[in-house]
């Protein structure tokens, strides 16, 4: 055949003694065909043979290999299999894998097919052939032993787990398949021979794995290890998940759950509840931690060592799966991060390495470049893999140190010669073992400077008098305060309750803690504090295991902690948010409102439990809060970013919320065709939110009349409707769950207040502004904007607003109504005295500017109505300089200082202190406010 003369001259001579084996001939016709046949000829033995001994067949079925294999050829094998008897279908099922997996390699080898349709073909056909072999054991099993039936007489089917990459779907070429056989509960069978589950699964998984496993004739199907059971080796064949559930708990070490990652049920599905209670009630707490598990670093270091040592002495540096930058290190550097967030976002929770890599960019777990590059790598080395094993089709991931099969895989991977392609796989394992580095010993090196005679102090259990002495060496403020903390935290119940593994963590994490409390301007309120947050991390110590692996986010938590009781009360509330002090963007960027909405609908995505959805809602209201609080006291955020940002976070809760309570109340009731929204007044509807402030709210709906009824299954009447959905919604915002609750809601703002409806309809709504709304109303009124819900609401809100302001309100007694309301307000909330200036209530304070703001606006909406276009304070301000109601230097000022005192009012929140200065404070802004409020309101 003139096409072997194309060939690489060291792959000729065995081409050519094939074609003399087979009737070449028969491919004179079609010249396209004959090249590409010797083309995989000289690639892969495996495949020589394969065609040699189908020659027939072969030839008939050839054009048909543009193709990918169709899966009812799968369907129609397994329902032969399943009819034969078992020395037939070991045949059968031989000559039709032999045959499939070469049609999946001449795919492979002549560009036909991508990577992710190989390794899927390849899964594909393990898992079918385990469903059909499954078939025939079960068959052989039952005129002896019947089937294996619960108290109840329902069978109890055998679950198979595939694991590795045939649980990923990433089967490779000539793998075996990693299994592990289990069942649901005991029983017995109930055919002629009754013996029990174990027994009968045990004879069961035997005679699945013999129909697969061993080698004929014809060859073999799949290699089968099931070592990965329950006990290895010394384990019994097959575990009840009762015994399953038992081991995992008390014995799953750190190895299996990066084991347990691609875990997925394989062959014959069982019912659905079995599936769940299996991956759901087993598996999924098994692997994925509630929390954030940075422990998973210390055992992927430990992992490696041991590897690394294997590698050594096995000499597998040639290795393309466990050699350094091999796919192994790969699969690591992606399960690992997994394993770290995948417990707190779901989205994570993938057994595929290709699927979840993009998902950890987003996840701060690796740079878009490092993503992109491990990708890459992962890609090559396992199409290197594949080719190396269709060779012969043997299990072996060792570059060829034979010329002639190193021939053979350039050709199959057309690279032009050996020294490319080691470059470029050179080049590739490079980035896995770069990437794999900075995943794994991220922070290992970081305690080099550590001061011994701290760490020696620790490990001693010293007394607080040593401390104490240690301590005035370092030159410490507050030394025998500290020494007395340190030693008062050493022997604390909590203390005394921790395990092995946060012993161990604390001997590296204590030291360093010292060492930077030693340096802080004020140290004694740095260590109780951090000492606060370590106290309630101590059964999850893993948050430990975070700070021990960044230097970054220990220095972050010991200053943070240091200046904010706010922060440090939230990072012990929530020690999640510990995680947030590894993202440099939580030190100075602001949020917008799209990012907001995306974040939480990435966090969201393809949840459709209501009470998760918001479990979730909750951890991003917290995280994103954290973050807009600790770049508001880095003076990284000037105050209007804080309150916008607080506020947008606000409206995408409560829009979230009101979309699962909807949704919730619609499935079960029907949906009402009038519309709903929410009103947002105060800090709320004046974009002023701030922390831990309370959302000010009113529901409204359009529905007319009150007998229009929903139109599902159980109708409700809409005012029903409506008072329901309000109830769950305040059930989402306001119910205390681990996470705390998201807002506390004030209502009373509404209609009649306390007394009135706790949701309005807009003619009413609309008729008490006319009406029985009093001027502090509209005063509030001037602070309200629509935050959520129907558009519909909100146009109609808003016009209701514009017309209440401009037309409704009572100029003639406006100055006496707002100075009597300030008055009262003084005299119930004024925390001046004693050298003490109040910033909310004060005189000259933040409350004098609000009111006078809001007396000029509805003294002068009548005539501009401009000025009530906007819902807060400083738009307000500067719709009134325009309007020359306001001289522009003095409105400028009234912003500035208005801005001055919320600031301050920020950051006292943040360290927990009232809105309190002394009284030396804002001197000259309280004498500026005050003779404003002279020249209108006096």
């Amino acid at each position: 055949m003139d096409y072997i003369a194309a060939l690489p001259e060291i792959l000729r001579t065995p081409a050519s003694l094939w074609a003399e084996r087979v009737n070449s001939n028969d491919l004179d016709a079609n010249e396209t065909l004959a090249q590409q046949t010797v083309h995989v000829v000289a690639c892969s033995e495996f495949a020589a043979r394969v065609i040699a001994h189908n020659w027939r067949w072969f030839l008939d079925n050839a054009g048909s290999f543009d193709a990918p294999p169709d899966g009812r050829d799968l369907d129609s094998m397994v329902d032969e299999v399943s009819a034969l008897s078992a020395d037939k279908a070991k045949t059968h099922l031989r000559r039709f894998r032999n045959r499939f997996m070469l049609r999946v390699l001449w795919r492979d080898l002549h560009g036909l097919a991508s990577l992710d349709e190989t390794l899927q073909q390849l899964s594909e056909l393990a898992e079918r052939s385990l469903d059909a072999a499954t078939s025939v054991a079960l068959r052989e099993l039952d005129d002896r032993y019947g089937r294996v039936r619960t108290a109840a007489g329902e069978e109890v089917p055998i679950i198979v787990l595939g694991m590795g990459k045939l649980g990923g779907r990433e089967l490779n070429f000539s793998s075996d398949i990693d299994l592990i056989f289990c069942y649901l509960e005991d029983g017995e069978s109930d055919g002629a021979r009754a013996t029990h589950a174990q027994d009968y699964f045990g004879r069961l998984a035997r005679k699945i794995i013999a129909l697969l496993d061993e080698r004929t004739t014809d060859g073999f199907v799949f290699r089968i290890d099931t070592r990965l059971r329950p006990f290895g080796d010394s384990g019994p064949p097959v575990v009840s998940f009762t015994a399953l559930e038992s081991y995992l708990l008390q014995h799953g070490r750190d190895w299996e759950r990066y084991a347990y990652v691609k875990a997925r049920i394989v062959g014959r599905q069982p019912p659905a509840h079995i599936a769940d209670e299996l991956h759901n009630d087993l598996i999924q707490p098994f692997v994925y931690r509630r929390y954030l598990d940075y422990g998973v670093f210390e055992s992927l270091r430990n992992m490696q060592a041991m590897i690394a040592a294997e590698v050594k002495r096995r000499e597998l540096a040639d290795n393309v799966k466990l050699g350094p930058g091999g796919i192994r290190e790969a699969e690591f550097v992606v399960q690992a991060l997994q394993l770290v967030r995948g417990g707190s976002e779901p989205e994570l929770q993938s057994r595929q390495l290709q699927a979840v890599l993009p998902r950890l960019v987003r996840s701060r777990g690796l740079t878009a470049e490092g993503a992109d590059a491990l990708l890459a790598a992962y890609r090559f080395l396992r199409r290197v893999e594949n080719c190396i094993q269709a060779i012969r089709d043997e299990q072996t991931h060792d570059l060829p140190g034979d010329e002639a099969d190193r021939a053979r895989l350039c050709l199959a991977l057309g690279i032009a010669d050996w020294d490319r392609l080691t470059a470029r796989l050179d080049e590739h394992r490079a980035a896995v073992s770069q990437q794999f580095k900075a995943i794994a010993f991220q922070g290992a090196g970081d305690s080099a400077g550590v001061s011994g005679v701290f760490s020696s102090l620790w490990e001693t259990d010293a007394t607080a008098a040593t401390w104490q002495a240690a301590l005035a060496e370092s030159d410490a403020d507050d030394a025998p305060e500290i020494a007395a903390a340190i030693v008062s935290f050493a022997e604390s119940k909590a203390m005394q309750q921790t395990d092995a593994t946060a012993r161990e963590r604390l001997q590296l994490f204590m030291p360093r803690l010292v060492e930077r409390i030693v340096d802080a301007d004020r140290p004694l309120s740095a260590l109780r504090r951090c000492l606060a947050v370590t106290e309630q991390v101590l059964r999850r110590s893993s948050y430990i295991a975070l700070l021990n692996e960044s230097d970054t986010a220990m220095s972050r938590f010991v200053d943070l902690c240091e200046r904010s009781s706010y922060i440090a009360d939230q990072l012990a509330r929530h020690p999640v948010l510990l995680d947030e002090l590894l993202d440099p963007r939580a030190f100075s960027e602001a949020v917008t409102k799209d990012d907001l909405v995306r974040d939480l609908a990435e966090r969201i995505a393809d949840e459709t439990d209501s009470e998760t959805r918001m479990r979730l809602t909750a951890q991003f209201q917290r995280a994103t809060m954290f973050r807009i609080a600790v770049a508001d006291f880095n003076g990284e955020l000037p105050i209007m970013k804080v309150s916008d940002g607080l506020t947008w976070l606000a409206e995408v809760v409560l829009d979230e919320a009101l979309r699962v309570a909807w949704r919730d109340l619609a499935d079960r009731h029907g949906a009402p065709t009038a519309g709903f929204g929410i009103v947002g007044y105060g800090k709320l509807g004046g974009l002023e939110l701030s922390y831990g402030s309370d959302l000010d709210i009113v529901f409204l709906h359009n529905a007319s009349g009150n007998t229009a009824t929903t139109a599902g299954d159980r109708p409700l009447e809409y005012s029903m409707f409506f008072a329901r959905l309000v109830r769950r919604l305040m059930h989402f915002l306001t119910t205390q769950t681990g996470s705390g609750e998201l807002y506390e809601i004030d209502t009373r703002l509404r209609p009649d207040g306390r007394s009135g409806l706790l949701v309005s309809g807009l003619d009413g709504f609309e008729k008490y502004q006319e009406d029985n709304a009093w001027t502090w109303e509209h005063q509030a009124l001037l602070r309200a904007r629509p935050v959520a819900g129907d558009p519909a609401i909100a146009e109609s809100f808003e016009r209701i607003r514009r017309e209440t302001l401009a037309t409704r309100v009572r100029r003639d007694a406006l100055r006496d109504d707002v100075m009597s309301m300030k008055k009262r307000m003084r005299k119930e909330l004024d925390q001046s005295r004693d050298g003490r200036f109040d910033l909310k209530h004060g005189a000259g304070g933040i409350g004098d500017i609000e009111f006078l703001v809001q007396y000029l606006v509805l003294r002068s909406a009548g005539d501009h109505e401009s000025v009530i276009e906007y819902s807060d304070n400083i738009r307000q301000l500067d719709a009134l300089i325009k309007c020359d109601v306001v001289d522009a230097a003095l409105g400028r000022q009234l912003q500035d200082i208005y801005r001055a005192y919320r600031v301050r009012l920020h950051h006292l929140a943040l360290d927990d202190q009232p809105a309190v200065t002394s009284d030396t404070e804002f001197v000259a802004e309280r004498q500026a406010v005050s003779e404003a409020w002279q020249r209108w309101l006096a």
